[in-house]
């Protein structure tokens, strides 16, 4: 099951529809604070988060998930680009990808993260 975690709505459709044609199951969230609840009550393999998001955003999502579901791999996505960013990247802790994401590339990235998940 993969997690998207993203507040715009047509971004998130884009997305979860793409990785949906590919065969994956996905839930989504329209903010960390959603996404916390899903985590907790549904088997994740994946988040996929963006960053810039309303009430609990993508770096505090991050964190928490990696305090108490360390195994769940982490792919990050934004169009801002920032210093916390690397940290994160450079420490092996998530992957990111750069806004705008053409969905083809974002399902190869979830298949070499999750080769064996559909």
């Amino acid at each position: 099951m993969i997690l998207l975690v993203e507040d715009e709505a047509i971004t998130r459709n884009a997305f979860a529809d793409a990785l949906r044609r590919e065969g994956h199951q996905v839930i989504e969230a329209a903010d960390g604070v959603q996404a916390l609840s899903l985590v907790d009550h549904c088997r994740v393999d994946l988040v996929i988060t963006d960053l810039v998001m309303p009430r609990l955003n993508g770096f505090e999502l991050v964190g928490k998930i990696r305090s108490k579901w360390p195994h769940i791999p982490l792919l990050l996505i934004s169009a801002y680009m920032s210093q916390e960013r690397g940290s994160i990247i450079s420490s092996g802790s998530a992957e990111f990808l750069h806004k705008p994401i053409d969905p083809p590339e974002l399902v190869a990235t979830v298949q070499r993260l999750l080769p064996n998940l559909h």
